[in-house]
């Protein structure tokens, strides 16, 4: 069975309003249709309301509770072709607590998205605390997605830098900044999803390693305190699931190297990218690993996220 972990849409009024490049729609029907023609099974169906960046808490709020209420929807719609996220602000307060925990156990939503950070704020803030709680009780996967941009966009304008370099670094800063400020080391249950391979951390882990344990002999680059970890990042980053989403075979090969196959989730990010649906599952079928490790990738380890067995 091959699940795709990874694909976005809106709801209706939002998906007439926004079009990746002025071509592809964001809309179940769309996914859908895409999907079967390439025979993926199953779809984890997310939205990174990359349109609230700039919107108050309020508005923020009341986009999320009618993404929420849409994905409850589509879910109920197409059980069997997809299951669908809620998504999050973290470090938003108790109302976003509140509808977080109402998505999962009242809407049956499977799991969360968050984005790598919002607004400047990153999901290892003190106030983002309540959000791990509640994620360790309702025993479901959060995703890590990076945000429409990130800071140091002002040298990203050209090129589409930004989607490119600037995106999958805030991704990678994020879930670094989760490791050394001690997140996982508080929440040990919590089921962690980088996309995108989590943006090149596993190409940096040795870095962040050696600046853990080099203790005063690096105290020339800069402080490493308050020490909030008891072990060396890769310790943490080895319980953290990815995404395959990269278009790269050398780096999902680096990722399988450093994380393993049971780490690893088959995604195509389609929607949006819907043209390269067939060449994100090609990518996995060449891989040279064994049978096995393609089948965790593909779909068995994202079933056993879900709770699913098919």
């Amino acid at each position: 069975m091959i699940v795709d972990w990874h694909a976005h849409v809106y709801p209706p009024e939002v998906a007439r309003q926004r079009r990746w490049g002025n071509i592809y729609p964001l809309t179940i029907e769309n996914l859908l249709e895409a999907h079967e023609r390439a025979a993926i099974d199953l779809c984890v169906v997310s939205n990174t309301l990359h349109y609230i960046k700039d919107k108050t808490p309020a508005e923020a709020l009341g986009y999320i509770r009618r993404w929420n209420e849409y994905a409850a929807e589509i879910q109920q719609r197409h059980g069997d072709r997809i299951v669908a996220f809620a998504s999050a602000v973290p470090g938003g307060g108790k109302e976003f607590i509140a509808e977080t925990e109402r998505a999962v156990r009242e809407y049956g939503l499977k799991g969360v998205l968050i984005n790598s950070s919002h607004q400047g704020a990153y999901p290892d803030n003190d106030a983002a605390r309540p959000f791990f709680e509640l994620l360790s009780d309702l025993d479901v996967p959060a995703m890590i997605h990076a945000p429409t941009v990130s800071f140091g966009e002002e040298r990203m304008r050209e090129y589409r830098l930004a989607s490119s370099i600037g995106r999958p670094f805030d991704g990678c800063l994020s879930i670094a900044r989760l490791i050394v400020r001690g997140v996982l080391e508080q929440f040990q249950k919590i089921k962690l999803v980088g996309c995108h391979l989590g943006g090149g951390i596993c190409e940096v882990i040795g870095r962040m390693d050696y600046a853990y344990e080099l203790g005063d002999a690096a105290s020339g680059l800069g402080p490493y305190e308050p020490m909030m970890i008891k072990h060396a990042p890769s310790h943490y980053l080895k319980r953290m699931y990815f995404d395959t989403v990269s278009y790269h075979p050398p780096a999902v090969m680096c990722a399988l190297q450093t994380v393993g196959a049971d780490r690893l989730l088959f995604g195509s990010d389609a929607p949006p990218l819907l043209p390269l649906l067939p060449k994100a599952k090609r990518i996995i079928e060449e891989l040279p690993i064994s049978a096995e490790e393609k089948e965790a990738i593909l779909g068995k380890t994202a079933l056993g996220l879900l709770k699913r067995k098919s």
